[in-house]
């Protein structure tokens, strides 16, 4: 019989997670365990930090619910206009013709994304994509998609289809429905990967509106984002760019660095560290450079 993890296991777990990513500014962060239900509160730089924690933190072993109150930080310094824009050169720099068609507006750092788009699968990595720009508090979707309205027998084999084609998920495992372009996903897969990408697979066919997972995964498995988040703070602290100072970590392969250093050589130093762990295959570059003035000594 599987032993319940203890609260004081869990919490041992978390602030492991709160080190690994943020160091000594993750002080912030305040954890607490009650049973299997977790809460999380106090701020990160942005949405993408925010939801990539929660995620992991969701992850760890006796964890069945979770609060994610943590909220994104904001000095007063990041205007709206900046927000704007810099969720604009997001969109304009992906290699999706859609998405860089997209537009935004930002009122209170809360970012409306506008436009048309085929998928939904589309529209959720427009969500991310603005989720890493500092200063999102939260984002609203009125992206348009098609209108061709497709019957739920045809959406129906086209996921069976994209099933097929896919090497991550095994078609026969998964049974797909389908009401009103709706897709609800049954049966066991080996592991929770697997599951998201039968969701992610299934989000990328045109017409379908939304997806319900009750997929079970027949053994947890530990990303390898955390692996890579390890390595990569472990190769900043070689270099004395500690997480005092920036802020790692890694999501799908991609290294998102924010923070703040004193010189442009210190951020370009970060971002050729992350060139040390091979498995990474791109990074995002957030860190700013400090401004302040020195003085002659008189």
């Amino acid at each position: 019989m599987h032993k319940l993890r203890s609260e004081k296991e869990v919490l041992r777990d978390i602030k492991n997670l709160i080190q690994t990513h943020f160091g000594d500014s993750g002080q912030s962060i305040q954890v607490e365990v009650i049973a299997n239900k977790v809460a999380l509160w106090g701020t990160v730089d942005s949405l993408v930090e925010k939801d990539f924690f929660g995620s992991r933190v969701g992850r760890i072993d006796g964890v069945r619910e979770l609060d994610n109150s943590l909220t994104v930080a904001n000095d007063g310094t990041i205007k709206d206009k900046d927000v704007e824009i810099g969720i604009a050169e997001r969109f304009q720099g992906s290699n999706d013709e859609d998405i860089a068609h997209l537009g935004c507006r930002v009122s209170r750092g809360i970012a409306t994304l506008l436009g048309r788009v085929e998928t939904q699968s589309t529209a959720r990595l427009a969500k991310r994509l603005a989720s890493q720009v500092r200063g999102v508090k939260e984002i609203r979707s009125e992206i348009l998609f098609s209108d061709k309205e497709i019957d739920d027998a045809t959406l129906v084999n086209r996921v069976e289809k994209a099933f097929v084609t896919s090497p991550w998920v095994n078609a026969h495992e998964v049974t797909t429905e389908a009401r009103n372009g709706v897709i609800t996903l049954t049966g066991m897969v080996d592991t929770q990967e697997t599951m998201e990408w039968a969701v992610e697979t299934t989000y990328k066919v045109p017409g379908v509106k939304a997806v319900v997972s009750e997929l079970l995964a027949r053994h947890r498995s530990q990303c390898d984002d955390l692996r890579l988040t390890e390595q990569l703070v472990a190769k900043l602290g070689q270099h004395r760019l500690n997480s005092g100072q920036i802020h790692a970590f890694v999501k799908g392969g991609i290294a998102f660095l924010t923070g703040e250093v004193y010189s442009e050589e210190d951020r370009l130093c970060a971002e050729k560290m992350v060139q040390h762990v091979p498995e990474i295959h791109n990074v995002n570059n957030s860190i700013i450079v400090a401004a302040h003035t020195s003085r002659k000594d008189f």
